[in-house]
């Protein structure tokens, strides 16, 4: 092999193992604050003092440095057991633990990159036990320790090795005390994840992550904590405006009885185009009714169902029906409800339909509505429908029929006495 040739497959494989150690790499860090650490405190600055000694009695052997880069350009082959298996030979030579140290911190990375989450942790632990690298390089490893036992969900011993962590860092990384908050979640620990998750926000005040919100936002609803949640929801809104979170924050004020507010904030989401399922503009049209806004509630419905958004079925239009009727626009009621009483399957929409029709003195279309309501069947009160449908044949001028259906309307307990009174007055007016 030529010297230009060993000279770039030098660079080559000091490259690839550059990026293979920055995977071990935490993000960028968070501005300088007292880490919060459990467990005894370090003194980092001597710590660090006395690894610059050791690093000066103990060089790198450019004997190993060659294995690493030659370990580093099989892992650029795609050849994790090849790589591991050379340097498992280094190891097995005569090393002064400096080196040793060097050589187990690129089998970690080996294990690591071949998503053997048990392998890699020993070789880091080793790396650990050893004590030689600087103090910085040490603390990413316990870091990425933690993120080993992550992957194999062994919670507790996330929250063991974050804790290990930040006793030898300076700054406190967000990234690193959500991952504290994850684990504690995971284990039920619903306070110290709170505590956790709050704290990876506050030392990233400028870019919050959505996820990290999103997670103290679960946990205070899990808590039924509302007074909590609302605030954290607010700011997801503000920093993330999504639907999903103006139906949250809606569905939350309900959870308090705080329906006013809850109306307020589906009327904003809905003037800025967020309601565009079917539910979501019912669960609006209905809230304007319960605060007796029934011409907001029609409007809302009026046009869902002529864009196609609200589903055309026999709620919908009876609920477009009960609020036109609500904001006494009986005019405006009658072909929504005639088309609610079409697609029902039983008959009391159309007995409602009648009743309109009577209240506006529309006699014959009050008895078709009234007759079709007892064809249909199923009426939840079928005498008020039989008494209904004589009174107006009575002012149809359909005296016979009216008659016949007082009669029948005489054979039901709650409109006997009506239809009573109903007979005597026709046969007043017949033999008078």
């Amino acid at each position: 092999m030529t010297r230009a040739r060993r000279s770039r497959s030098k660079t080559t494989a000091q490259a690839v193992l550059a990026v293979l150690l920055a995977a071990l790499v935490l993000p960028a860090a968070a501005p300088a604050q007292e880490a919060a650490a459990a467990g005894d405190s370090v003194d980092l600055e001597a710590l660090q003092a006395d690894r610059d000694k050791k690093a000066r009695k103990y060089p790198l052997d450019p004997r190993v440095s060659r294995y690493l880069g030659r370990a580093a350009e099989l892992m650029d082959e795609q050849k994790p057991d090849e790589a591991e298996a050379l340097l498992q030979r280094v190891t097995e030579s005569r090393l002064d633990a400096y080196n040793l140290a060097y050589v187990y911190r690129m089998l970690g990375v080996v294990a690591y990159t071949a998503e053997q989450p048990d392998k890699a942790i020993g070789y880091f632990q080793q790396v650990l036990d050893l004590g030689m690298l600087p103090v910085r390089d040490e603390a990413k490893i316990r870091f990425t320790i933690a993120q080993l036992n992550a992957q194999r969900e062994n919670w507790s011993e996330v929250v063991r090795w974050i804790d290990e962590w930040r006793r030898y860092v300076n700054d406190v990384e967000p990234a690193g005390v959500y991952l504290k908050a994850l684990a504690h979640h995971q284990l039920g620990e619903t306070d110290a994840a709170i505590e956790n998750v709050k704290l990876a926000i506050e030392l990233s005040p400028d870019e919050p992550r959505e996820s990290w919100m999103r997670m103290l936002y679960a946990l205070y609803t899990d808590q039924e904590n509302f007074d909590e949640a609302i605030p954290v929801l607010k700011e997801l809104l503000v920093r993330f405006p999504k639907k999903e979170y103006w139906i949250q924050l809606s569905l939350l004020y309900r959870a308090k009885d705080d329906f006013e507010d809850s109306l307020s904030v589906l009327q904003v989401a809905y003037e800025q185009g967020y309601l565009t399922e079917d539910k979501e503009l019912r669960r609006l049209a209905r809230s304007y009714l319960f605060h007796e806004l029934p011409y907001k509630a029609a409007l809302v419905l009026e046009k869902g169902l002529e864009d196609g958004t609200v589903i055309a079925d026999a709620d919908a239009y009876q609920v477009l029906a009960d609020a036109w009727v609500t904001a006494r626009e009986y005019e405006k009621a009658l072909p929504p409800l005639a088309k609610a009483a079409e697609l029902s399957e039983d008959g009391n929409l159309y007995a409602r339909l009648g009743q309109v029709h009577l209240q506006r003195e529309e006699w014959s279309q009050a008895s078709q509505a009234l007759s079709r309501a007892l064809e249909k069947g199923g009426l939840r009160n079928q005498g008020n429908a039989v008494l209904l449908l004589g009174i107006a044949s009575y002012n149809d001028a359909q005296v016979a029929a009216a008659q016949r259906y007082f009669a029948q309307a005489r054979e039901f307990d709650n409109t006997r006495a009506a239809a009573e009174n109903w007979i005597a007055h026709i046969d007043r007016e017949l033999g008078g």
